[in-house]
């Protein structure tokens, strides 16, 4: 019982339940062992649990909290709090634990809407141990392992209801039961209960105590095109119920054919003249002949009970009256009439016989004729008691106006009906019919009375004052064929429009995309011419762009060439100077070494000449030698002179050195002053070379000639790219006007084809009006015992059953094979008629709905649906508008969305879209040409598809949350779709893209549907409303009061008048869709005392 849209925690406390019973009071669950003597089974042992307890609220369809526990997948995953289930964890599982009551939220919360109980110690011991073992499944399909449990019998949440399509039955899903409901007599006529159903027992007792129709829940239902068939989907099966009605309940066969019928008054008796001028007494309801009233000599005209119930009076085109005994068959009395007549009535004292003649008289005689005087003869036509004139034509029918009797409604060929005063023996009041009337009856309240005539109309009139309340005439079905080919006209004339609109726009498109070629060619035919007169101009450019950089370049050069022979001369000067002022040095140095080598030399010979006069003073000459002294002062001059000599030559070779040093040293000088005018140069050069030449004028012309040149280089590339473009353009545009031709060419087919279709419309229309307007001929009326309803019979073989207040056809009885001549009810729900194919049939008026086929069921036993082709609950269900298809929507949570589609008269399975959508599908709808398949599904998209290939054409995506429900405009030009995002959307089935978004309600729009053939649509959603908006412009226009809970389903009548919705709350209601009044409320079925008292156990 998770909330769908809220966390488990707070929902489940707070919210969905209210519990009463604080944590305080709640008790931890201790678990006591089951000795199973295996393993838990999910499917044997913990799925009943679940099922009892728990997925009334957690199923794919109400997932509660986003939690569905009918699968052991979807239980371990969990919902909006997580995972439930940890295998091999109980102590750690949420889902344990809250069942357990030993965590909060508590599971199921005490108490609630649903019968739910607390699990049992032994129960909560085996969804321990199952956890423990490791959460696993089987395997086998849940059918197959299911211990399938009765539902709470106070579950009345309408999760499905479905309107025929004439609007005069409404059904309702409640839990495992459907509910079918007459909507034009305000009441319940059928609870549809599968018979195998109602077989089952357990512990001796019903196992459905109140019926069922499933075994699970009625998620789906649906109506065929004609209201015979409905649809209703379960668990992995959808089951067809075929409604009949005007089922013989008794067939009597006669000798000839019936001329008239008259029931005794408590109706155990029925009374049939015959054309072979007899009658005949018939028990009801056994419908066994009693006797036979054999005597008169021509056609039977009149026919009576007395109210005693006793006798029979007879009349007869031999001009005769007779009396019978009703017991044995006797005559009783017999008498002459002075004409034919045509129809009796007696008195209700039972004392006289009312009688309306062909000679447009009525007369009263009494029952018993009084003998004649002694004497006397009886005269051959006794006297009348009394006689009424006033019809101008004969009298075909009569009737006393009850309860009191006191006065009589006559009904003539001249057109008129007449009330008379039978005490004061006069006319009260003629109303005029406006054609031969045959037939009169008064309700048993005397307040009403119908008229019927061979124009085939009926009227019905206020007996007090004569004022016609209604006219009812017709053939329901031929008025239906001509209702819905004035549907088929008009949407095929919304289709006209829509062709002509499209061929229209088609046209215009091809105009425009001729004249965008025309353009595009005379763009590229510009383009084109514009290349070489920019290329001439680009050359021109380019001519002049290299003239101007000549010029430029010369202007470079000269300067170049200037400040390199500028650079060249003072580089020259100052290798000049540097190599002077080497030159000198070398020089120097040179002069200077040879200079000094001489001195050197020199010093040594002054060395040496010292020496030598040093070693010459030195002599000491020898005593001995007288000689010694010259020779050593010759010695001495000698040395002297050298030494002076050598001295001499030595300031010479110094004063070379200083003279030769100073003049190198001058030369030094004298070149190093060359050196500063070279670096001088050098600078001067420098200072040029950082100088720039005056090419202003020559760049600007450079620049001015490139700027040009770019700029027309630029509008040849432009102009070839234009080509290009141009080209593209033109290729483009080509293939466009291609496809838009033949877009037109398909448009104009498409409107051909419907053209013709609507002139075949037209004609199929005008004969439907043609055949509608031929009415046949009405010979017998008859009110219903509560003056409800009205039954009449009419030449076209047919018993038809009219509201008695609204005029409305209701039903069409067939099993005659010859005009009906005379009607009656016997009771509230059976009618008896009488027909020349000489048979009276007596036949239920209220429709019997029998089980006749379950699809996706095992063939030779239904019960099992393990090998269903329908893998989860058949959440959606639609028939094709021809009733010869049936497509099922469903899919497992969160894992698959599926489309079945069955073929209705066999019940085979046509074709099978396993993946058409990646989650549940949850709306489902044909088109009205039936060629496509509408869609949507839990993944959030709208979907269509091929239903003759099974193809997927187009997707619609917008949704942010599970698209509930689909609905088609009846020209297929437009599609709406409703989502647990709160929002309807529109869409253009065309483009799809979205219309628009509608908004305003406050939770999931749960339902959907188009109002009759424009752009109408209700919907009805969980914030308990039911809403109509307007799809043009997203208005809503009206609010259809009254819902008290979450709405999950509505439908809406094909004229617009009718509106259902069903929901939470379990009421089925009715609205007047034109003016929003709630028009009925079908209340969900008491629960029998003894019910809720196992309810509460």
């Amino acid at each position: 019982m998770w909330n769908r849209f809220a966390s488990l925690s707070v929902i489940i406390t707070a919210v969905l339940f209210c519990s009463q019973i604080t944590v305080a009071e709640e008790k931890p669950i201790q678990p006591v062992k089951v000795d199973l003597g295996r393993p838990v089974s999910f499917e044997k042992d913990v799925f009943p649990i679940l099922d009892a307890n728990c997925i009334a609220c957690h199923n794919v369809a109400k997932k509660e909290g986003s939690l569905v526990l009918e699968n052991v997948e979807d239980l371990i995953k969990g919902g909006d709090s997580g995972a439930s289930v940890v295998p091999g964890k109980p102590d750690e599982s949420y889902f344990y634990n809250v069942a357990s009551r030993t965590e909060e939220s508590f599971m199921p919360p005490l108490p609630n809407k649903v019968g739910a109980k607390a699990l049992t110690p032994q129960q909560v011991w085996i969804v321990r141990q199952w956890i423990l073992e490791g959460a696993k499944s089987s395997g086998k399909s849940a059918n197959a392992g299911v211990a399938w449990q009765s539902l709470p019998p106070d579950l009345n949440s309408i999760y499905s209801a479905a309107l025929s399509p004439w609007a005069r039955y409404a059904a309702a899903g409640r839990a495992n039961r459907i509910a079918v409901y007459d909507l034009a007599a305000g009441a319940e006529v059928a609870t549809l209960n599968d018979p195998a159903l109602l077989k089952l027992q357990k512990d001796g007792k019903p196992f459905y105590p109140l019926g069922a129709a499933h075994r699970d829940f009625v998620h789906s239902l649906a109506f065929n095109s004609d209201g015979s068939l409905l649809a209703s989907g379960g668990y992995r099966v959808v089951k067809l119920w075929k409604k009949s009605i005007g089922n013989v309940v008794k067939k009597m066969d006669l000798p000839a054919a019936v001329t008239g019928l008259a029931l005794n008054a408590d109706r155990s008796v029925l009374a049939v003249a015959t054309a072979d001028n007899s009658a005949s007494l018939w028990k009801l309801p056994e419908g066994t002949k009693l006797v036979d009233l054999k005597g008169h000599a021509g056609e039977i005209k009149g026919l009576a009970f007395t109210p005693d119930r006793t006798k029979v009076v007879t009349s007869s085109a031999d001009q005769s009256l007779r009396v019978w005994n009703a017991a044995d068959g006797k005559q009783i009395s017999t008498m002459k009439t002075p004409a034919v007549i045509n129809a009796l009535t007696v008195s209700n004292d039972g004392t006289q016989v009312i009688a309306g003649a062909a000679n447009q008289m009525i007369y009263a005689w009494p029952l018993t004729l009084p003998a004649p005087k002694e004497g006397e003869t009886a005269p051959e036509i006794p006297a009348a008691l009394y006689e009424l004139k006033g019809h101008a034509k004969p009298v075909t029918s009569v009737k006393l106006i009850a309860p009191a009797g006191t006065q009589l409604v006559s009904g003539s060929e001249d057109g008129t009906i007449r009330i008379w005063d039978l005490a004061g023996k006069k006319e009260i009041r003629s109303i005029n019919h406006g054609a031969p009337v045959t037939d009169v009856d008064v309700t048993a309240d005397g307040k009403t009375l119908v008229s019927v005539s061979i124009n085939g109309t009926g009227k019905i009139w206020q007996v007090a004052d004569g004022k016609m309340l209604k006219e009812f005439r017709g053939d329901l079905s031929k008025e239906r064929q001509m209702i819905l080919a004035t549907e088929t006209q008009t949407v095929t004339k919304q289709q006209v429009a829509l062709a002509d609109a499209a061929v229209k726009a088609a046209d215009k498109n091809v105009k425009d995309r001729e004249e965008e070629l025309k353009k595009r060619n005379e763009e590229l035919a510009a383009a084109q011419k514009a290349v070489p007169e920019e290329k001439k101009k680009a050359d021109e450019s380019a001519k002049k762009l290299e003239a101007a950089k000549a010029e430029l370049a010369k202007l470079l050069a000269d300067h170049k060439k200037k400040i390199d022979d500028a650079v060249n001369a003072a580089n020259a000067q100052k290798a000049a100077a540097d190599k002077a002022v080497a030159d000198a040095e070398a020089k120097l140095k040179q002069t200077n070494d040879a200079n000094q080598a001489e001195i050197a030399a020199v010093e040594k010979e002054v060395a040496a000449a010292k020496k030598a006069l040093d070693d010459a003073n030195a002599i000491k000459p020898d005593a001995a030698d007288k000689d010694g002294e010259a020779k050593k002062k010759e010695a001495v001059t000698k040395a002297q002179t050298e030494f002076d000599a050598a001295q001499k030559k030595l300031t010479a070779a110094q004063q070379k050195k200083a003279t030769d040093e100073k003049a190198a040293t001058q030369a030094i000088a004298t070149a190093k002053l060359e050196i500063p005018k070279a670096d001088a140069a050098i600078a001067a050069a420098k200072k040029l070379a950082e100088t720039k030449a005056d090419t202003k004028a020559a760049d600007k012309k450079v620049a001015d000639a490139e700027a040009e040149s770019k700029k027309l280089t630029d509008a040849v590339a432009a102009a070839e790219k234009k080509v290009t473009s141009s080209e593209r353009s033109v290729k483009v545009a080509e293939g466009t006007l291609t496809k838009i031709k033949g877009q037109l060419a398909e448009r104009t087919k498409e409107k051909a084809e419907i053209d013709k279709t609507a002139t075949a419309v037209d004609a199929a229309l005008e004969e439907a009006k043609k055949q509608a307007a031929v009415l046949s001929p009405i010979k017998s009326v008859a009110f219903s015992e509560d003056g409800k309803q009205i039954v009449t019979g009419d030449d076209s073989q047919m018993v038809r059953i009219w509201d008695a207040t609204t005029g409305q056809e209701l039903d069409t009885l067939s099993g005659h094979t010859a005009p009906v001549s005379a009607v009656a009810y016997t009771s509230k729900t059976t009618v008896v008629s009488g027909s020349a194919d000489k048979t009276v049939l007596v036949q239920n008026t209220q429709p019997v709905w029998t089980l006749v086929a379950q699809l996706g069921a095992d063939e030779k036993d239904p019960s099992k649906v393990g090998g269903s082709p329908i893998s989860n609950r058949a959440l959606c269900l639609d028939f094709s508008p021809d009733g010869k298809l049936l497509a099922v929507g469903g899919g497992d949570p969160s894992r698959s969305g599926e489309i079945t589609l069955w073929d209705v008269a066999t019940g085979k399975l046509v074709k099978k879209l396993g993946d058409a959508h990646s989650d549940t599908v949850l709306g489902i709808r044909f088109s009205r040409s039936g060629k496509s398949l509408l869609t949507g599904a839990a993944d959030k998209f709208v979907k269509i598809f091929d239903v003759a290939t099974g193809e997927f054409v187009k997707s619609f995506e917008g949704h942010t949350h599970h698209v509930l429900d689909v609905a088609w405009k009846a020209d297929e030009s437009t599609i709406v779709s409703s989502g647990a995002d709160n929002v309807i959307k529109v869409w253009n089935i065309e483009t799809g893209e979205q219309k628009r978004t509608i908004a305003g309600y406050s939770k999931q729009v749960t339902s959907i549907a188009f109002l009759g053939l424009g752009d109408n649509i209700v919907s009805g959603g969980g914030d308990k409303t039911v809403r109509m908006h307007l799809t043009t412009n997203g208005s809503n226009y009206r609010n259809l009061a009254g819902s008290t809970d979450y709405v999950y389903s509505v439908a809406g009548s094909r004229d617009e008048a009718i509106v259902i919705a069903g929901g939470e709350d379990g009421i089925l209601r009715v609205w007047d869709a034109k003016t929003g009044k709630l028009l009925n409320s079908f209340d969900p079925p008491p629960v029998p005392q003894n019910q809720q008292a196992n309810a509460g156990k």
